[in-house]
């Protein structure tokens, strides 16, 4: 694996400790208690006690600064790594080695020792001593002096690491306090701006959509088990017998009259906790049993969904527009992370380049996204053509889709309606949040439309 792919697995588990620490004040179970690291980010939280204020913003700056400072020094650790790795292999191999192997492997083992280590740390002419006083014994000493061969090892490289992060430290130190406090300012700014267009909080409140607030609990419980219409009579010949319980499915008619009036409506409730509801004793037909099942199938979800972003980063989108489409960004993010969402970005210009901004790394693709320059312009067929893409995904189905941008491009493409019209059915919704332009292409085309101009 290259150093850059190993740098970016072992960011994730660091990212992902990291926010575990904060919810459960230690680190997970996958980060050992002696590494180096993972002892950084318990310092870290210690010497920052402002972190348990939870304040999102700045936690996230913060995170980004220590992730930044761990690929950082990742790149000098990994090499470090790379060089006792040899050794631990020369270890494992001499370890596991029958008694012939092992005089094979004898010069280099002793060699590597005695440059390697002092007296101190594997005393191997002592062990050479033992072997001499002890002929018939020699297995069990060479096993013994494998065994602290490999401690000294591993106690070494943990002291190299340790040694390479302690010259860094104030490096880090000095990174969060500037940089890390220059960043929460400017992300700041951004926040206040989406406070200043109510129409940016409305969008969040329609994207961050919950199921309607049920009326009484019983009425959800009656609602999911009775058909979709009231069935007529069984036939004399079909009923075996009359019982008595709570299973909708087999009410009887007369019950369902007590339960449809709205005087006599407690008086239903009440048989149907007690169990003591008339019903069918006859199961229903398999025919029908089959089309409400169909029914609760072909449903839309009402719970909260994943969110796609597509934000336009064309020319024309420089300067306030894109700090404004940043302010909404940011915000949706964290109601993702909050409501344990998934969240995805487009960013589409010329191209579309998509991110996940729900993966452990997400600050790294986050902060590429924030830095760049915005030029080109506008292919809004690629842009939704990914979208769609996502839609088809089992992670993403039922998305709700979010497009800000001013719509200085071309309406969709007849096929591409098609397709947008094809999720919908499914329960996809797409809104559009239209900055400081007058073009009023998709106003026609998507589900709503925001207007912010200033």
């Amino acid at each position: 694996m290259r150093i850059k792919d190993d740098i970016e697995d072992r960011i994730n588990e660091y990212g992902g400790a990291f926010d575990y620490y904060l919810q459960h004040n230690e680190l997970p179970d996958f980060i050992p208690e002696d590494d180096v690291l993972g002892n950084v980010i318990v310092k870290v939280f210690d010497e920052n006690p402002q972190l348990d204020g939870h304040d999102p913003l700045w936690v996230d700056v913060f995170k980004t600064e220590l992730m930044k400072f761990f690929a950082a020094i990742m790149e000098l650790l990994i090499p470090i790594e790379k060089d006792f790795e040899q050794e631990m292999i020369l270890i494992s191999a001499f370890s596991s080695g029958d008694i012939d192997f092992k005089r094979k492997m004898w010069n280099t083992v002793y060699g590597t020792i005695k440059k390697n280590y002092t007296r101190i740390d594997v005393n191997i002419d002592d062990y050479i001593e033992q072997m001499k006083e002890n002929s018939g014994q020699v297995s069990p000493i060479l096993s013994a002096l494998a065994k602290d061969w490999k401690k000294a090892c591993e106690k070494k490289m943990k002291e190299a690491k340790q040694e390479l992060i302690e010259r860094s430290q104030r490096k880090i130190e000095s990174n969060l306090k500037n940089y890390g406090t220059n960043d929460y300012t400017e992300r700041k700014k951004i926040e206040r701006i989406f406070y200043n267009y109510p129409k940016l909080q409305r969008i969040v409140e329609i994207i961050g959509r919950e199921q309607p607030p049920k009326e009484k609990v019983f009425d959800d419980t009656i609602r999911y088990y009775l058909p979709l219409l009231p069935s007529p009579p069984a036939p004399a010949a079909e009923v075996e017998e009359i019982a008595q319980g709570n299973n909708l499915r087999y009410i009887l008619p007369i019950e369902m009259t007590v339960m449809a009036d709205k005087e006599t409506e407690d008086l239903f409730l009440l048989k149907y906790a007690t169990r003591q509801l008339q019903l069918f004793a006859n199961r229903p037909k398999e025919e029908s049993r089959k089309k409400r099942e169909q029914h609760k199938k072909d449903k839309p979800r009402m719970e909260k969904g994943p969110i796609i972003v597509s934000i336009d980063t064309s020319g024309s989108m420089e300067g306030r527009q894109i700090k404004v489409a940043t302010s909404l960004l940011l915000q949706l993010l964290n109601m993702a992370k909050k409501q344990n969402r998934k969240c995805y970005l487009i960013e589409f210009s010329i191209r579309a380049n998509c991110l996940d901004l729900c993966s452990t790394n997400a600050w790294s693709q986050l902060e590429r996204f924030l830095e760049n320059r915005f030029s080109g312009g506008t292919d809004g067929e690629e842009m939704l053509g990914a979208a769609l893409e996502m839609l088809n995904t089992k992670a993403y189905s039922m998305a709700d889709v979010l497009i800000i941008s001013d719509f200085y491009f071309a309406p969709p493409t007849p096929e591409t309606l098609k397709m947008m019209e094809d999720e919908r059915k499914k329960g996809t919704r797409f809104y559009g949040l239209h900055i400081n332009s007058w073009s009023y292409t998709y106003n026609d085309i998507l589900d709503n439309i925001w207007d912010v101009k200033f």
